[in-house]
């Protein structure tokens, strides 16, 4: 018998799980680190995280792997993501604050809500976002995400613990492209790996994006 087609790679295959994993963003990894040890040393809730900087330098992974890390087996049921641009028109909002303050399923200690895209609310849509993040003893921590902050009200801001996510350098993108290409059936030589490197200008996502088009392309003339 033949054997069974290979599944065809995506970026998700390469997306670290881990604060470990995250290449290139040592002080935003150093802060989330030192925030759970506070929620590992029994602070039940850490505070809410504002990640800026542009698409594609690891803002959903290190949202997705501080969860995993504060949620532990909890984590599945208790880490949601939402996306700022599909609630545009705010309808969504005042059950996204009311759940916000409801206890989390299966005795976890505290939710984990991931709002991503959030330069995309209106300043009416992020006002009526602020109650969530106000008050003592709530059941939920928000990570709102946004590629620039001017577009984020003062409110906001001053209601998050802001962490900065800037483009890698090129000896962090050699790295990346490394484990990547690990993953990978490819073989790329010093000279394709640098050619990526340029032209990703930093950004990991843009990295990978380029070495399967890459390896596609090899693919199909073998």
């Amino acid at each position: 018998m033949p054997d069974p087609p290979r599944r065809r790679l995506s970026i998700e295959d390469f997306r670290p799980s881990t604060l470990d994993e995250i290449v290139g963003q040592p002080l935003a990894v150093a802060r989330l680190r030192r925030i759970l040890a506070g929620v590992h040393g029994g602070t039940v809730v850490p505070p809410h995280l504002l990640f800026h900087g542009p698409p594609g330098v690891g803002k959903t992974a290190a949202a997705r792997a501080f969860g995993r890390a504060a949620l532990g087996e909890f984590y599945e049921a208790n880490f949601s993501e939402l996306k700022a641009f599909d609630n545009r028109g705010h309808s969504h909002l005042p059950d996204i604050i009311s759940n916000s303050r409801t206890a989390p399923p299966g005795g976890a200690p505290f939710r984990i809500l991931f709002f991503d895209e959030l330069e995309s609310l209106s300043p009416e849509a992020q006002s009526d976002l602020r109650p969530a993040l106000e008050g003592e003893g709530g059941w939920s921590t928000f990570i709102l995400a946004c590629n620039d902050l001017h577009g984020i009200g003062k409110a906001l801001l001053s209601r998050c613990t802001v962490l900065e996510f800037s483009p890698v350098g090129p000896e962090g993108m050699r790295r990346i492209l490394e484990i990547a290409i690990a993953k990978t059936p490819f073989r790329l030589d010093a000279t394709e790996i640098d050619a990526i490197i340029e032209r990703a200008d930093g950004i990991p996502r843009e990295a990978i994006k380029l070495l399967l088009e890459e390896g596609g392309a090899r693919a199909s003339l073998a």
